[in-house]
Protein backbone atom coordinates (compact mmCIF):
# COMPACT_ATOMS: atom_id res chain seq x y z
CA UNK A 1 0.00 0.00 0.00
CA UNK A 2 3.06 1.98 0.69
CA UNK A 3 4.31 2.16 -2.90
CA UNK A 4 0.79 2.96 -4.68
CA UNK A 5 0.39 6.00 -2.47
CA UNK A 6 3.86 6.58 -3.11
CA UNK A 7 3.06 6.28 -6.88
CA UNK A 8 0.34 7.95 -6.90
CA UNK A 9 1.52 10.73 -4.80
CA UNK A 10 4.21 11.46 -7.53
CA UNK A 11 2.11 10.73 -10.88
CA UNK A 12 -0.47 13.83 -9.35
CA UNK A 13 2.32 15.94 -8.67
CA UNK A 14 3.22 16.08 -11.64
CA UNK A 15 0.55 15.88 -13.72
CA UNK A 16 -0.54 19.06 -11.56
CA UNK A 17 3.20 20.46 -12.69
CA UNK A 18 1.90 20.06 -15.73
CA UNK A 19 -1.11 21.93 -15.68
CA UNK A 20 0.32 25.06 -13.83
CA UNK A 21 3.45 25.79 -16.58
CA UNK A 22 0.67 24.76 -19.10
CA UNK A 23 -1.60 27.74 -17.76
CA UNK A 24 1.18 29.83 -17.15
CA UNK A 25 2.49 29.34 -20.62
CA UNK A 26 -0.84 29.87 -22.30
CA UNK A 27 -1.76 33.39 -20.36
CA UNK A 28 1.82 34.34 -21.69
CA UNK A 29 1.20 33.65 -25.01
CA UNK A 30 -2.49 35.01 -25.00
CA UNK A 31 -1.00 38.29 -23.26
CA UNK A 32 2.50 38.25 -25.19
CA UNK A 33 4.40 38.83 -22.12
CA UNK A 34 7.16 36.75 -21.31
CA UNK A 35 6.67 33.97 -18.89
CA UNK A 36 8.39 36.16 -16.28
CA UNK A 37 5.92 39.10 -16.26
CA UNK A 38 3.41 36.35 -15.91
CA UNK A 39 4.12 34.02 -13.41
CA UNK A 40 3.87 35.17 -9.76
CA UNK A 41 4.67 33.76 -6.88
CA UNK A 42 1.91 32.98 -4.13
CA UNK A 43 -1.56 34.57 -3.57
CA UNK A 44 -1.29 36.16 -7.45
CA UNK A 45 -1.14 32.95 -8.89
CA UNK A 46 -4.02 31.45 -7.27
CA UNK A 47 -6.13 34.51 -7.17
CA UNK A 48 -4.83 36.21 -10.28
CA UNK A 49 -3.91 34.08 -12.83
CA UNK A 50 -5.66 30.91 -12.92
CA UNK A 51 -9.38 33.23 -12.51
CA UNK A 52 -7.77 34.96 -15.86
CA UNK A 53 -7.31 31.65 -17.61
CA UNK A 54 -10.88 30.22 -16.51
CA UNK A 55 -12.48 32.99 -17.95
CA UNK A 56 -11.11 32.40 -21.23
CA UNK A 57 -12.75 29.27 -20.62
CA UNK A 58 -15.54 27.26 -22.07
CA UNK A 59 -18.18 27.25 -19.34
CA UNK A 60 -16.18 29.65 -17.46
CA UNK A 61 -19.02 30.07 -14.47
CA UNK A 62 -18.73 26.58 -14.10
CA UNK A 63 -15.09 26.13 -13.99
CA UNK A 64 -14.68 28.98 -11.90
CA UNK A 65 -17.27 27.35 -9.08
CA UNK A 66 -15.12 24.20 -8.79
CA UNK A 67 -11.89 26.36 -8.41
CA UNK A 68 -12.88 27.98 -5.73
CA UNK A 69 -14.92 25.58 -4.34
CA UNK A 70 -11.29 23.47 -4.14
CA UNK A 71 -9.83 26.50 -2.71
CA UNK A 72 -12.41 26.66 0.32
CA UNK A 73 -12.19 22.52 0.63
CA UNK A 74 -8.37 23.00 0.42
CA UNK A 75 -8.35 26.11 3.15
CA UNK A 76 -10.80 24.36 5.41
CA UNK A 77 -9.03 21.29 5.23
CA UNK A 78 -5.26 22.32 6.40
CA UNK A 79 -6.53 24.61 8.87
Amino acid sequence: DALLTSVINSATSFVAGFVIFSVLGYMAHASGRPIKEVATEGPGLVFIVYPAAIATMPGSIFWALIFFMMLLTLGLDSS
